[in-house]
């Protein structure tokens, strides 16, 4: 799946991305594939896949799992605040 993050909780480790019908997603830094957490910002593009990690309930939100930065996107330094022309297509 395709999506953008929507927002970080950089300090606690954890965000959300939302793909393209607007889903909300949660992830957690150790779903990161090949991706460092520092690279993620809102509007960074990113592949996912719809899953879960161990201890997960049934019926929690959707969790993003092996998330990783998508080919056209353009990883954010520190979680910076990218402007929309550098953020890449907007996913769908």
């Amino acid at each position: 799946m395709r999506g953008t993050v929507s927002s970080l909780v950089a300090d606690r480790g954890f965000g959300f991305i939302a793909d393209a019908d607007g889903r909300e997603f949660f992830f957690h830094r150790g779903a990161l594939q090949a991706t460092d957490f520092e690279e993620l910002a809102e509007g960074v593009a990113v592949e996912f896949e719809d899953g879960q990690e161990p201890g997960d309930e049934r019926g929690e939100r959707p969790r993003a799992v092996n998330v990783r930065l998508a080919e056209d996107a353009v990883p954010a330094v520190d979680h910076e605040v990218l402007p929309p022309e550098k953020t890449g297509p907007s996913s769908g």
